[in-house]
């Protein structure tokens, strides 16, 4: 059967078959290595949400900053802060959902404790309807100081033409109270003292969300994904594509020995296997 799939009337069928099923075990190996690297990002995001938290102000008070730049390896990173909250300068992040429900979340800087640096912290959600309530300092009760737990983000920034179209609309005014991202360089502009390059994300309390402002963890997937299931299709149909195309092969060679008057043609191969599939 190998010398008739390789021979002068079936050869640029078989190496065209032979191509396509290379292409499907390659992506197939493809899927496998997208497995891999997911499982060492899950590895690696696991090691970081079960590390002890960081203290940011031991970071802040060090000659440099000695947390990554990476925006990856920073995010999601358990950290936490002493200090007191300065309300007077906090900020709304609108257009904000929990749940499904809108909202905004209210952030505001921390002072560090022996420190003149600031980190901003994302305090939580309130309801739409309570954004006056939010504006006029009902919710802000954590007053003196306080220990804030939660995870580390990095700077919500933008990229591209939407940074140039941000920059052509921000305001030249004073103080801005309402925003729809934490953009830590920006927000430097109007804050009294040095912010921490990331940002804090408070986590809930031991009882979980008992009161306004709502807080929340990250969501974080440590499946495997779709990759080993995807890789397993291709690898199938790079041996369909073989079997099939081997069955055409001796279909007709069968044929043209009950009929060897019939001129053969390796051509209409190619349309069988078209029209099988």
């Amino acid at each position: 059967m190998l010398r008739t799939l390789f021979s002068r009337r079936y050869i640029a069928t078989t190496l065209l078959v032979l191509a396509a099923m290379a292409v499907m075990a390659r992506l197939g190996v493809w899927q496998l290595d997208r497995r891999e690297q997911r499982l060492a990002r899950n590895a690696e995001l696991a090691a970081k949400l079960a590390a002890p938290p960081v203290s940011l102000n031991d970071a802040a008070s060090a000659p440099a900053w000695p947390l990554s730049s990476d925006r990856d390896e920073v995010r999601n990173v358990r950290a936490e802060a002493r200090g007191r909250f300065d309300f007077s300068h906090q900020v709304i992040l609108v257009q904000q959902l929990f749940e499904g429900m809108p909202g905004v979340r209210l952030v505001a800087p921390l002072v560090l404790e022996g420190t003149e640096r600031a980190v901003l912290v994302d305090r939580g959600w309130v309801p739409v309807d309570q954004v006056e309530a939010a504006r006029q300092g009902q919710f802000d009760v954590e007053t003196g100081e306080v220990t804030v737990l939660g995870v580390l983000q990095p700077s919500q920034i933008l990229f591209g033409r939407a940074a140039e179209r941000a920059a052509q609309q921000a305001s030249p005014g004073g103080p801005q109270t309402d925003w729809y991202r934490v953009d830590i360089e920006a927000l430097q502009r109007q804050m009294p003292y040095a912010l921490l390059p990331v940002y804090l994300q408070q986590a809930p309390g031991p009882q979980g969300n008992t009161a306004l402002p709502y807080r929340s963890t990250p969501t974080v997937d440590l499946s495997e994904g779709p990759h080993l299931g995807y890789a397993i299709q291709w690898f199938s149909f790079a041996v369909i594509a073989g079997v099939i195309y081997v069955a055409l092969v001796r279909s007709r060679e069968r044929k043209a020995q009950t009929a060897p008057t019939l001129p053969l043609s390796a051509e209409p191969i190619a349309d069988d296997l078209v029209g099988r599939a």
